[in-house]
């Protein structure tokens, strides 16, 4: 399951991808078996950690069928399954002979799964090692894999970890042996996982899918803590990284009373990335990001302003997780995009001017893009192909969630709002039912009737969403504004192919008139689903031509549009 997410000027990024949140701890179930993993990484001369030795236990496994399991692609990252060395299965008899087997779930998925060769009898246990290449190339994807960089070992759990092949809630613990994690250039060793620092035990069982949610991080890493809250990064910001970690710190305590609900402990992981600055993906009780150190603050303050949400609210029930799953992502995505502006303005954690710019850069992008019609039900199979596909969910989420706040609030004379239907939904989702696409059918239908529900399939249609100038409150106004539409100048899917050969080139975009031919085969790598908010962020391509290099900038713009953008509104000085 994946999600994304533009922060002002950052990037579009994974987020509440993995498995729902946990965000209230329920109480421990006394027969719930266990899952204990042993992780004992290994540094090299140099400092970098290029090795993790895995050892996981794991009680009451799978009877039948496919024992454990592990991605070897996951939402197009590969992952470590193939650099496991000295796989060894054993079990109360023994060593326990398994059969191995492949599968290619999709084009950006597949797994690898293990099948006892004979019945398995007691507690199974399997051991590994991961070798980690630190001349990796940054990716612009979700930053899955294991990642040995800047002193720190990094990654979530589906990238390195063998997990039973059920949906069994067990008591988790994490287990660090740090002996041969120390450098000779010396610096403290610090190891943390969602779980918290250290070894530690979850507080309540979770399923194999919230295991293979939580992020692991371990080395010479910057590390901060605050009551339920802690945080932890691999590199250097361009700021001191408390700052952001005490912002964090308490917007958290924020969203935790807005929603009703507070978490035992909520976790955030940041390493550097220099070719994909501002991503994130959503992990259980924790999320983690990426930066460089050009970064801005208020960038990363939007990002986890976002991610967040996300710890809340995720998506509908099972929605992310089935075939075509991403199309369902207008909801979760469209509620982070919503709130992540809307919420640290009310807490008085951003300015007028900050929350301006958010929503400016979600509403020029939707009002721009070319793909603006396209219909829900074709989002996931081009989700990953085109860019301008791949932002409708935030953006069109976003601003159908504005429309329908304000139609609430108006249809009730402001004795109800948006707000309240996502508290209702969040409590059923406690009490064990689903919080589902029906769910959000019948609430809408009970506030705003029959002409709410049509407005809801002509936006999933990809009907263009209107959203009232005052849809914001009496500080700010809607205006008209000529932007210009995000243009490549060729055809987008020469990004995805192995020789990302220029073909399709328009003779009349900015790309051609800056120099840009058919046949030029592209070498760098740029992340494009924040540029397509930002109305000056040009494009540097760098190029081989008849075995010569050499670079081009060109501002990826196309054709004028009259967009709808929104502005402080005359008289309302300071207005909250």
């Amino acid at each position: 399951m994946i999600a994304l997410h533009f922060a002002r000027r950052a990037a579009l990024h994974l987020s509440c991808a993995l498995a729902p949140i946990v965000v209230a701890a329920p109480a421990m179930a006394a027969d719930a078996p266990d899952l204990a993993i042993s992780l004992s990484p290994k540094a090299e001369a140099s400092g970098a950690l290029t090795q993790m030795g895995v050892a996981i236990r794991i009680e009451a496994p799978p009877a039948e069928g496919v024992l454990v399991s592990i991605a070897t692609k996951e939402n197009t990252v590969v992952t470590s399954a193939d650099t496991m060395t000295g796989l060894l299965f054993t079990d109360a008899r023994g060593v326990l002979p398994v059969e191995a087997s492949d599968e290619a779930i999709d084009d950006d998925n597949a797994r690898r799964s293990w099948k006892a060769a004979r019945p398995v009898e007691g507690a199974v246990t399997l051991a590994y090692r991961v070798s980690i290449d630190p001349r990796q190339p940054d990716l612009a994807a979700p930053q899955y894999e294991l990642r040995a960089a800047e002193g720190g070992l990094s990654g979530a759990g589906n990238a390195f970890l063998v997990l039973p092949a059920d949906e069994v809630a067990r008591d988790v613990s994490v287990r660090w042996n740090l002996a041969s994690a120390g450098t000779e250039q010396g610096g403290d060793v610090r190891a943390i996982s969602s779980l918290g620092a250290g070894n530690v035990s979850s507080t309540a069982p979770l399923p194999p899918a919230k295991v293979d949610s939580m992020y692991f991080m371990v080395g010479d890493i910057g590390a901060y803590e605050q009551g339920t809250f802690f945080g932890a990064w691999q590199g250097r910001f361009g700021f001191e990284g408390e700052q952001l970690m005490g912002w964090a710190s308490r917007f958290q305590r924020f969203y935790g009373d807005f929603f009703d609900q507070r978490p035992a402990s909520f976790g955030v992981f940041a390493r550097t990335n220099r070719t994909n600055p501002g991503s994130g993906i959503g992990l259980t009780d924790s999320f983690a990001f990426t930066f460089d150190e050009q970064t801005p603050l208020t960038d990363l303050k939007g990002l986890l302003a976002h991610e967040m949400v996300h710890a809340w609210i995720n998506s509908l029930s099972g929605s992310m997780d089935q075939p075509g799953g991403l199309g369902m992502s207008w909801f979760g995505e469209g509620l982070a995009v919503h709130y992540q502006r809307l919420l640290p303005w009310r807490a008085g954690l951003i300015s007028s001017e900050a929350f301006l710019e958010d929503l400016n850069s979600t509403a020029g992008r939707y009002y721009t893009n070319a793909l603006i019609a396209t219909p829900n039900e074709d989002i996931a199979g081009g989700f990953w192909k085109d860019t301008r596909i791949r932002v409708l969910p935030y953006d069109r989420g976003s601003l159908y969630f504005a429309s329908v706040d304000a139609q609430i609030r108006k249809a009730s004379n402001n004795a109800h709002s948006l707000d309240d239907l996502v508290r209702e939904m969040l409590a059923e989702r406690r009490a064990g039912r689903a919080m589902d696409l029906a769910l959000w059918k019948r609430l809408l239908e009970r506030e705003l009737g029959a002409p709410g529900l049509a407005r809801f399939e002509a936006m999933l249609a990809g009907e263009t969403v209107e959203v009232p100038s005052d849809a914001f409150g009496p500080c700010f106004t809607r205006i008209v504004k000529p932007l210009r539409r995000f243009d490549l100048g060729f055809d987008p899917l020469v990004l995805l192919s192995k020789d990302r050969v220029v073909a399709g080139l328009d003779p009349a975009s900015s790309a051609y008139a800056a120099g840009l031919r058919n046949g030029d085969r592209i070498l760098n790598r740029f992340p494009q689903d924040a540029m397509q908010g930002d109305q000056e962020a040009t494009l540097t391509l760098q190029l081989e031509r008849a075995g010569e290099r050499f670079e081009l900038t060109y501002l990826p713009r196309g054709e004028s549009v009259d967009a709808w953008q929104w502005q402080a509104a005359p008289g309302q000085p300071d207005c909250k």
